[in-house]
């Protein structure tokens, strides 16, 4: 069982297998539970439509799909696209520079599966496209695996102030994802077998502490 609150910064860590996606995929109704309830303000996620659920949740995942339109389109990802907001999204993203070098800048149009970007230029524009849909929940499944560790810094210092009103789930694939964390929940075989702070599990969980030792490699 776990209660996460507006404004909670939530981190997942685990082995491989473990639950961390079935985490994230259950708060998508991609499936449900078979046992128990996931709830939002006391009601069962089941009485929500999926328009409604997917309104106020972005996943951020590994797998980013770009369509061939422009940049811009991109962001906005289906809704009316406004250029300050976009601007805005991008700016928030650590996307911006790259952006404005680009030959029609937010214009340009992106090739199939965004093949004229780069691994890292992707996640961004994908983490731009959560900011600009304001949702509630932001799910972050290894959202930032193919930056550097100073650009994950600068996206995760404005992120920190974007997000004080929303709740955001991350899954790390390293530590300095997760030190910040308000809670970190450590899952093991579909269960959480331990949560808290970064500093408070290094002195009570041993499987985080091995977690945390893989994570720094």
């Amino acid at each position: 069982n776990i209660t996460i609150n507006q404004g909670d910064k939530i981190a997942l860590v685990g082995d491989s297998g473990g639950g961390k996606s079935t985490f994230i995929n259950m708060l998508l109704r991609f499936y449900d539970p078979d046992t128990g309830t996931v709830m939002i303000n006391g009601i069962d996620l089941k009485e929500f439509t999926q328009k409604s659920l997917k309104y106020h949740i972005s996943l951020v995942s590994q797998r980013i799909y770009i369509f061939q339109d422009s940049l811009a389109a991109n962001v906005a990802y289906g809704q009316e696209i406004d250029e300050k907001k976009v601007k805005e999204a991008l700016k928030l993203a650590d996307a911006l520079d790259f952006v404005e070098n680009l030959e029609d800048g937010m214009h340009t149009k992106m090739e199939e599966f965004g093949a004229n970007l780069s691994g890292g230029q992707r996640q961004r524009v994908a983490i731009a496209r959560a900011i600009y849909k304001h949702s509630s929940l932001i799910l972050f499944d290894e959202a930032t695996s193919a930056l550097d560790n100073e650009s994950e810094k600068r996206i995760q210092k404005c992120l920190n102030e974007y997000s004080k009103d929303k709740i955001t789930i991350t899954i790390a694939h390293r530590l300095s994802t997760i030190e910040d964390a308000d809670k970190i929940l450590v899952m093991q075989k579909g269960a959480i077998v331990a949560s808290g702070t970064h500093e408070e599990l290094l002195e009570s969980s041993d499987t985080f502490k091995r977690l945390a030792g893989k994570l720094e490699k």
